[in-house]
């Protein structure tokens, strides 16, 4: 395997990482602030995925796969 299938095969992995996170209930318990902290970890979550498929895609293009 070289560098570059190795790379992304881990982005690959915090990407389904990231995607089960997102998916999990958030218990709130009806607090105002936790649902606020459930929004911004949803947020931050997106935010993130997306960078990590932005590095992929760098990935592939200059390294290969």
């Amino acid at each position: 395997m070289n560098p570059g299938q190795i790379i992304i095969k881990e982005i690959d992995s915090r990407i389904s990482r990231l995607n089960k996170h997102y998916s999990d209930q958030k218990d709130t318990d009806g607090n105002p602030f936790g649902e606020v902290l459930a929004a911004e970890s949803k947020i931050i979550n997106t935010a993130l995925a997306n960078e990590l498929r932005s590095l992929k895609e760098f990935v592939e293009t200059n390294i290969g796969s």
